[in-house]
């Protein structure tokens, strides 16, 4: 198989168009967000659609299907034999042993990689990328109390010491691994992953790629490891990571969960956080990688019930589908189109300074200055100072340092990627949405004029901490 992907139409592929449609019309009206989405079969790229502000060429934070990578990168160094899946955990890291009660001292890789460490409770990434100590410190310090490999408790913090004990036997980040070890074979572009303070890849979360990023990777365990004739990954290991070798068993009415591949119907999925999927169906030798934000998970389920189930039947594959498929796809966008009332309290070019009241974010002070086409907001915090260009009645694209990391799951970029709106939604009240194309958040931001003081509310469309901020007092000090 080439590293260039091949692209094809559904009906040559033996898929009707007409599935595809109504994968995408139940989740448009399930309220859940498709920002990217890339179908293959039969190694050939059949479907790519992506909802605007997100686009082909933009990453997107990708969340828990970071694990799938950093397995991965395990993968790697157990096909090479450097790691064997029933390694004790304390034999890379000897520093700990002492402290170490009976369960620890017992815990292993295999333990790691299917969520049965046995600790007290689990870790989550908006824990600890705050955290600016020894991530393995915080992973030790939380007691084991449990016999490893008898219960299932998903965690971050496993993904992480799997994460260190690649690093410390290879003596290279797994991200490094798989740029160096992967990538060059399977057409894979450069990504970003971020760091613990221990320069140890996150491993849980924390890896931003692109949709067709992910879709290599599932074609590479679609085809059990190999791409074209070379074999990247141990077939042992990849009949392991999707369970069709020693599954794990989990309580009835669950997915299996194995090496960060999950198992339901026809469907082996990875995936991560509001909605970042990559599913592979083996019976239909296909792939689907989608980016969303979609807090009820609903991909997996539509998948099966509107593409994979029809599939089942005989039907006829008819070309004017494909037509009517292929618009749509040229059509998405979430950009919608808000327009402002017409008896605005401010129209014309005008610059407004506010000075906040205390207020929990720590915002010192804001400023909204009004032009022809556009509105540009800047607020001072304990970060420094940050702006968005937000087009008015339409839509801008550019960049932003905005503080934000308390409404999105604890990311907190320097620089991030928005496409950004203003409109007056009533005389007094100017409303602002921001997309950022790289993660699955948005937010609305709102100012109400009373008087000399101005009311700033923001909020999140999903979020696994609060979905909104304290309302924020500012006085308009200039004007």
């Amino acid at each position: 198989m080439n590293k260039e992907l091949t692209y094809s139409t559904p009906e040559e592929e033996g898929v009707s168009s007409e599935y595809i449609i109504n994968f995408l019309n139940e989740m448009e009206k399930r309220e859940a967000e498709i920002h990217g989405i890339m179908i293959l079969r039969n190694n050939k790229v059949i479907f790519e659609a992506y909802n605007e502000p997100y686009r082909k060429e933009i990453p997107h934070i990708v969340h828990s299907f970071t694990k799938c990578f950093t397995n991965t990168a395990a993968a790697i160094a157990y096909t090479k034999g450097l790691i064997k899946l029933e390694d004790k955990v304390l034999d890379y890291f000897p520093e700990y042993r002492e402290e170490a009660n009976e369960y620890l001292q017992e815990l292993t890789i295999r333990n790691l990689l299917t969520m049965r460490s046995g600790q007290e409770r689990s870790i989550g990434g908006n824990e600890w990328r705050p955290l600016k100590t020894s991530w393995l410190d915080a992973y030790f310090k939380v007691p084991f109390v449990k016999e490893p490999g008898s219960e299932f408790m998903y965690s971050s913090g496993n993904s992480y010491i799997t994460s260190a004990i690649v690093q410390r036997i290879t003596g290279k980040t797994c991200h490094q691994l798989i740029e160096e070890e992967l990538a060059p074979y399977i057409g894979l572009e450069k990504f970003s992953w971020g760091e613990s303070p221990e320069g140890i890849c996150s491993g849980g979360n924390g890896v931003s790629i692109t949709v067709e990023g992910m879709a290599r990777l599932g074609l590479l365990y679609l085809n059990q490891g190999k791409w074209g004739e070379k074999q990247l990954l141990s077939a042992d290991w990849v009949n392991l990571a999707l369970g069709k070798k020693d599954p794990q068993p989990r309580k009835a009415g669950e997915k299996d969960y194995n090496f960060h591949w999950t198992h339901t119907g026809d469907i082996w999925c990875a995936d991560g956080m509001f909605g970042q999927t990559c599913a592979i169906v083996p019976e239909q030798n296909m792939v689907i990688a989608i980016t969303a934000a979609d807090s009820n998970y609903l991909e997996t389920e539509l998948i099966q019930k509107e593409i994979l189930d029809p599939m089942k039947e005989e039907r006829n594959l008819s070309e004017k589908m494909w037509n009517v498929l292929k618009n749509k796809g040229l059509r998405m966008s979430l950009e919608n189109k808000n327009r402002s009332v017409s008896n605005k309290m401010i129209s014309g070019n005008r610059k407004i300074e506010m000075e906040a009241f205390e207020n929990e974010d720590r915002i010192e002070k804001a400023g909204l200055e009004f032009l022809e086409d556009k509105v540009i907001f800047w607020m001072k915090d304990n970060r420094g100072t940050h702006f968005v260009e937000a087009g008015l009645d339409c839509w801008i694209h550019g960049k932003t340092s905005m503080t934000g990391g308390y409404l999105h799951h604890q990311y907190e970029m320097d620089e991030m990627k928005i496409a950004a709106c203003a409109y007056w939604k009533s005389e007094n009240v100017l409303m602002m949405e921001w997309r950022y194309p790289e993660m699955a958040f948005f937010d609305h931001v709102s100012f109400e004029w009373k008087e000399d003081r101005v009311y700033m509310k923001r909020w999140v469309n999903m979020n696994s901490q609060a979905l909104e901020r304290p309302v924020v007092t500012a006085k308009i000090c200039e004007s």
